[in-house]
């Protein structure tokens, strides 16, 4: 099984946390469009004939296209690939672009799933995000695409930022809750360098949430939406039954993917590719027919670390059979010393032939992947 991801790298502003390469510049969106139809078509033998369950459009903001120019992209990956056992595409989309026209469309062209960037129902939190959309929109989003017959979506919130108290963040998961989404994705901020907040953070501007405050917030979140019928899947994934992401899913059990547009990655078992994150190199490349990607086969301690950091950050765990199976006996024998002190101070627990963080320990799962990562 296999997915594909499109990236759509166009945003109609910045927004100040946001590090995925994405572009204000829409003169180029028409060249670019351009230049995908050539990658798709140069790009048909990455998967090698395996069956492809998803498509997902991520960004920047993938809403800013028509329709029609979505439905293009999707006839366009048809012509090229065997989409007729897709069970799921989905759709990132800004809350103040889902008109009710325009989702109704979105469902005839066979968009089946759809991910809105909501990130707070609390305006000067989305204002210091500088999102395009206020609380009144994200509100009305979610009705509006029930009344369009998408019974599959996701709303993504945001925690640990600056400023927010507890009883804001309570105020956002219980409004997000009273909407009754299948899909809720929650993530903590990150000041990744070279966005406007990291810049603010720098300068003295913005403070960091403390790591109480962020557990704080961290655990309301998974005891309410457990509470509510929401299974914690991922570490900042909740799904309602049947309605997880497929596509995500396919990554973290380390299914083959391929990646078209600017910066996207693509993965095919054995080998790693991540295309350029400039769009006007991506369109003169591929005008050019020049490779718009770099990659690198990965190694058995790759793979290993890979295994660690997608698995682990799953409910379902880390399977050691298909660890033993993958990265031969030295380092599968490397796993197992490592993992018992993280056993023995109840970080994790085995069940199965799965390690598992334990649910009380999932907030410093980052730290566990770190520590078990093996370096040659």
């Amino acid at each position: 099984m296999a997915g594909i991801y499109i990236h759509i790298p166009f945003c109609y502003k910045r927004c100040h946390y946001c590090d995925f390469y994405k572009s204000t510049n829409f003169s180029l969106k028409n060249e670019y469009l351009k230049s995908l139809f050539l990658e798709i078509e140069s790009r048909k033998d990455f998967l090698k004939n395996e069956s492809i369950q998803t498509v997902y459009f991520g960004g920047g903001t993938p809403s800013v296209l028509t329709v029609v120019e979505i439905d293009e992209i999707l006839n366009k990956l048809r012509a090229v690939f065997d989409l007729s056992a897709v069970k799921e595409i989905t759709l990132e989309m800004n809350p103040d672009d889902a008109l009710p026209q325009y989702l109704g469309e979105l469902r005839k062209i066979g968009i089946n799933r759809l991910s809105v960037g909501i990130q707070s129902f609390n305006d000067q939190l989305l204002t210091l995000l500088n999102r395009r959309h206020d609380t009144r929109q994200a509100e009305n989003v979610i009705s509006m695409m029930r009344e369009a017959g998408f019974d599959n979506f996701s709303i993504d919130l945001m925690y640990g930022l600056p400023s927010m108290d507890i009883d804001t963040w309570k105020a956002s998961v219980n409004k997000a809750i009273g909407f009754n989404p299948p899909h809720i994705s929650a993530y903590h901020l990150t000041f990744e360098k070279g966005t406007r907040f990291y810049e603010k953070l720098k300068q003295g501007l913005l403070k960091e949430a403390s790591e109480d405050e962020s557990l704080q917030q961290f655990q309301f979140l998974v005891q309410t939406l457990k509470a509510n019928g929401y299974d914690h899947y991922e570490i900042s994934n909740f799904a309602k039954p049947g309605k997880q992401s497929q596509h995500n899913s396919s990554y973290w059990a380390g299914l083959s993917y391929l990646g078209l547009g600017p910066s996207a990655h693509s993965f095919d078992g054995k080998m790693r590719q991540w295309n350029i994150s400039d769009i006007n190199t991506y369109i003169t490349g591929l005008s050019e027919v020049k490779d718009i990607f770099e990659s690198e086969t990965l190694s058995l301690t790759d793979i290993y670390n890979e295994l660690i950091m997608i698995q682990l950050r799953t409910a379902k765990g880390l399977d050691l059979e298909l660890m033993q199976n993958k990265v031969g006996e030295k380092l599968f024998t490397q796993f197992m010393t490592s993992i018992k002190k993280h056993e023995t101070n109840g970080n994790v627990v085995l069940q199965d032939g799965f390690y598992r963080v334990r649910k009380e320990r999932l907030f410093v799962t980052d730290n566990i992947i770190a520590d078990l990562f093996y370096c040659e």
